[in-house]
């Protein structure tokens, strides 16, 4: 499966496919790129020593003098050299060493990623358990004409398997064959039990991999279906004695068909740019980062130092070492929301989304629908000028609290609200999108037609934000509001929430009001309302239950009719 290329008379690269299970090594740049870091480290390591002349130099206009004469005569040039040429040969021969061991394997079930020499690690994802498989190329693999790829594999989280580094070509070619090996896995159906295995692990029964597999003639469920009749039939094939049993490739082929129907598994790289859903302009990307607490401080910090400067400029010599770790981690907040925000673009992709930034880093990541838990929209108090707004969401099987900011939950870094508008309809697997209950939650306050808020004697925990905290419902949707400056809505699907938990402190006890929380897989999405009255609190819990349960079972229904509609 693995790309090789081969000489082409006609001029043409053509590809040839790798013999299958051969282990395949990464391009030799990749330790050297990989460790980027660490030499930046030394070479600051080794500035940080001339730190204070470089400084004293700038605000006093001394003369800057690194005496290296003096540690050459010293030492002698001899040893210098033999010391860096000892370096450099340390460091080629360690990368090569990395390289020698870092290996990838392509097999007709897996993908293999193994590493080190002494600690050895390996990594692997099922093909039959890819959601979808994207290229990114950061700033340096760009300059070396490199690129990784990145699985995404079902229920993997922020554990994806990562293949780095490709040249960018060859990473292309192994996508597309990837991708085509699964959807020809998807086309094929065995209906043979699970037989004897081979000394590799493979079934014996199993056809060869991408050739044609018999017809199903009474198809099993599809993993998704949890309907009583799907419940009955997975328990009748747990019998051992009972000759309707599914075999494992069955089962594994009908979740990459589902894979497949999200969208998940087509190349879609030439298709964005014809079915653009909309792209966030450069000038709102500047003036949100402009109109942003970061911003703010950095100013705050500036105009103090200056105030310094002009009272006693000895002081400056203790302040901007002090100043130095602040206005790193503000320059890096601001560049990683320039990063994520510029050129970012929002197409369709069958009945998902994909999403592409990067300004040094280009990056790209497949958001189906049916995945999509949560959704929360956020209006902080100084895009209100712009009427900016940002949203991200959870998605199964992708990141996790690790990856608040990352392209895998962010779907709007900032727009307006026609693109909230456009991807309520888009992410959220609803027949009506929500549009009337986000645009309440944003601009209304107190009670209203659709959200109850919290009791007055609230104020005492929530003196500012009582009046906007609250929450909605209707037949697709529980619909979550809180925060008076930074306005922020989630909404929740009923058929994703797992369970619902009430909590109950002795003040709320006594002020008798309580929190409600909705459970669900980890990730940015806030899921929780606090202060309620305790009563409504309780019939909310009630409410959503039944609500989740008859959401479950339509779609339940819907999935099982529409697998019965793919399979025929």
């Amino acid at each position: 499966m693995g790309a090789a290329r081969t000489n082409d008379p006609a001029g043409t690269n053509a590809v040839r496919p790798s013999p299958e299970g051969q282990w395949l090594r990464v391009h030799p740049l990749t330790p050297y790129v990989r460790s980027w870091l660490l030499i930046v480290a030394l070479v600051w390591g080794v500035g940080n020593i001339f730190l204070d002349d470089v400084l004293a130099a700038v605000v006093y206009g001394d003369p800057l003098d690194v005496d290296f004469a003096g540690t050459i005569q010293l030492v002698g040039i001899g040893l210098v050299a033999a010391v860096l040429c000892g370096v450099v040969g340390l460091v080629i021969g360690l990368g090569v060493l990395s390289w020698w061991f870092t290996r990838y394997q392509i097999t007709s079930e897996h993908v293999r990623f193994r590493n080190g020499a002494i600690f050895r690690t390996q990594r692997q994802a099922r093909l039959d358990r890819v959601q979808g498989i994207d290229i990114e190329r950061k700033l340096l693999p760009r300059i070396f004409g490199l690129a990784s790829l990145k699985f995404d594999v079902a229920d993997g989280g922020s554990s994806a398997l990562e293949l780095s580094y490709l040249r960018r070509d060859k990473a292309r070619e192994l996508r597309h064959q990837l991708l085509s090996a699964v959807r020809e896995a998807s086309r094929s159906a065995p209906a043979t039990q699970v037989g004897s295995r081979d000394g590799h692990g493979y079934d014996a029964a199993r056809p060869a991999f991408g050739g044609p597999a018999p017809r199903v003639d009474a198809p099993a469920p599809a993993p998704w279906d949890h309907s009583p009749q799907a419940r009955q039939y997975r328990a009748q094939c747990a019998d051992p004695h009972d000759n309707r049993g599914v075999s494992a490739a069955e089962e594994r082929s009908r979740e990459v068909r589902a894979a497949a129907r999200l969208g998940l598994l087509s190349d879609q790289d030439d298709q964005d740019q014809q079915r653009r859903v909309f792209t966030v302009p450069t000038s709102r990307v500047l003036l949100s980062l402009l109109l942003s607490w970061s911003t703010v401080s950095a100013v705050f910090f500036a105009v103090v130092a200056v105030v310094v400067w002009q009272w006693n400029p000895e002081a400056l010599r203790v302040l901007i070492p002090s100043y130095l770790p602040v206005v790193v981690m503000i320059v890096s907040g601001l560049y990683n929301r320039l990063e994520s925000s510029w050129g970012f673009t929002l197409s369709q992709v069958q009945v998902g989304v994909r999403v592409r930034s990067g300004l040094l880093n280009e990056r790209s990541s497949t958001i189906p629908v049916g995945r999509v838990q949560a959704l929360q929209v956020c209006k902080p108090v100084l895009w209100r000028v712009f009427d900016g707004h940002r949203v991200k969401v959870i998605t199964a099987g992708k990141g996790g609290l690790d990856d608040l900011e990352g392209l895998h939950s962010l779907v709007l870094p900032v727009g307006t609200p026609e693109n909230v508008a456009d991807i309520l309809e888009l992410v959220l697997p609803l027949a009506e999108p929500p549009t009337e209950l986000v645009r309440d939650g944003l601009n209304g306050i107190d009670g209203d037609a659709n959200y109850t808020t919290s009791p007055r004697r609230a104020r005492w925990l929530d003196p500012l934000t009582w009046r906007r905290t609250g929450f909605a419902m209707d037949d697709a949707v529980l619909s979550l509001r809180w925060g008076r400056l930074n306005r922020n809505v989630s909404v929740i699907p009923h058929h994703k929430t797992q369970s619902l938990g009430l909590q109950q402190g002795p003040i709320e006890r006594r002020l008798r009001i309580a929190s409600i929380h909705a459970h669900m897989i980890a990730g940015p999405v806030t899921t929780v309302v606090h202060h309620l009255d305790a009563q409504q609190a309780r019939d909310l819990m009630v409410r959503q239950t039944d609500a989740a349960r008859a959401a479950r079972e339509r779609t339940n229904q819907d999935n099982a009719q529409r697998s019965r509609e793919e399979i025929q």
